[in-house]
């Protein structure tokens, strides 16, 4: 995908700061292949203090990732524009969320268009966060080499680039924050800000909305399907509550974050099938808290290698779980180097640890799907396909359970390249269209 940067004429800073700078963003975009573009729409500032000075890219308008004829910008109403803006909601849940993906093919006609844009949404801001890290300089590939907990990582990043490292994307957060208030708000805030206004970032931020393709279908999404925008605005909230969270202290706070994000997804969802009825809320409720819960799990591996801990305090201070704990176990499932005794068995606890911290949450997941089953028969016809993603959750916690709970094999954690790991992924994939199938006949899980 792409970046686009835009030079600031407020740079208060050297041009060899600035190029220094530039040239981690740009060796950051090769290693990922992001693609920079310039652009006059985008806004990089620079942030400065007395120990170093911090990049921070911020692509307040991340979403646009393709170029647009002007005549077309005016105008949502072309509907060669609108069938554009549709596909990149598409491709972009393809590439970043498979299992949304599969099971949006399987959505009413009626319903596909806005859930794609929904779930595009989701994935454009879900991305904020790590965005972040990557442009501060955080691994994504390797752990620290010293041990220390999760609860201090942020702050001593913060501590060692000056400021706050979670101000780029406190930034693009607020941009979408404004962007869907002002869909629902018939005085424009921006209007109020001054449409003539000659600041150059406030003309920046106001007319990139208008260049968004996400933005653009999740609105016409909203006036068709008339969406609830207390969800949407619980998932901002909640992301970005988590962008400065590097491990939640209860369990319930993991499930919290699950209710408040894949929940309200859920019930969005329900609303573009026509279905608003609290019965209905209760079961996607139920299947939002699983899945949620799943994601933290899911997620251990990569969250490790951005010094964070999905396993919420309580569990790990139960289970002596620290971030070597995670390191050391996640290290004895892809390694296959010699180990001494010691090393050998300081896995073998650091494994079985994690293991036990694992039956905890699955036995929490667990719970809220088998309610979630037991009450699907009073969802109505029309919106019983919204809870698909819950097959995607039971076929996780059946490969979980066929790996005896090790959250960390490289069946679950996957990223393999070689033929091996390519057909266990095709397999997979395939398994998880034949329960979607089978549900989609059906019409429960």
């Amino acid at each position: 995908f792409d970046v686009f940067v835009s030079h600031s004429n407020h740079l208060a800073t050297s041009s060899a700061t600035r190029m220094r700078s530039l040239s981690s963003i740009l060796s950051a975009a090769a290693a990922n292949r992001t693609r920079l573009l310039v652009s006059n729409s985008f806004l990089c500032t620079l942030q400065s203090s007395s120990t170093s000075a911090k990049f921070h890219l911020l692509t307040s308008a991340s979403a646009i990732r393709y170029r647009y004829n002007s005549n077309d910008a005016n105008s949502y109403n072309n509907a060669e524009q609108r069938k554009l803006d549709h596909k990149h909601c598409v491709e972009l849940v393809q590439t970043r969320d498979m299992e949304g993906y599969l099971c949006g093919l399987l959505m009413p006609s009626s319903s596909r268009e806005a859930y794609f844009a929904l779930r595009a949404f989701n994935v454009e801001i879900a991305s904020i966060k790590d965005a972040s890290k990557l442009i501060g300089g955080r691994s994504r590939s390797s752990p620290p080499s010293s041990g220390g907990g999760a609860f201090d990582m942020d702050n001593e990043l913060g501590e060692s680039q000056g400021g706050d490292s979670t101000l780029p994307s406190r930034l693009r957060m607020q941009w979408w924050r404004d962007a869907i208030a002002d869909v629902y708000d018939d005085n424009d805030t921006s209007n109020n800000a001054s449409p003539s206004s000659q600041d150059p970032i406030i003309r920046s931020l106001n007319s990139s909305r208008k260049f968004n393709p996400t933005l653009r279908s999740l609105t016409h999404a909203i006036e068709t399907h008339g969406l609830t925008y207390r969800f949407l605005r619980r998932i901002m909230e909640a992301r970005e509550e988590d962008l400065s969270i590097t491990q939640y202290e209860k369990w319930r706070d993991v499930a919290q974050y699950g209710e408040d994000t894949v929940s309200n997804i859920l019930y969005l969802s329900l609303e573009t099938c026509g279905v608003r009825d609290d019965e209905s809320d209760i079961v996607a409720s139920d299947v939002g808290v699983g899945l949620g819960v799943l994601t933290a799990l899911r997620s251990t591996a990569f969250r490790a290698s951005q010094g964070e801990c999905s396993i919420p305090m309580d569990l790990a201070t139960k289970h002596d779980i620290s971030m070597d704990t995670l390191y050391q176990a996640w290290d004895a499932s892809i390694s296959d180097g010699e180990k001494d005794s010691k090393q050998l068995e300081e896995a073998a606890v650091a494994k079985e640890s994690l293991r036990a911290a694992t039956v905890e949450m699955v036995e929490m997941a667990s719970f809220h799907f088998h309610r979630a089953r037991e009450n699907q028969g009073k969802v109505p016809k029309e919106g019983r396909m919204c809870l698909l993603p819950a097959v995607c959750g039971l076929k996780y916690l059946d490969s979980l359970k066929e790996c005896n709970y090790d959250v960390l094999h490289p069946l679950l954690v996957g990223g393999g390249d070689d033929a091996a790991a390519v057909a266990v992924e095709r397999r997979r994939r395939l398994s998880l269209m034949l329960m979607l199938g089978r549900t989609w006949l059906t019409g429960t899980f």
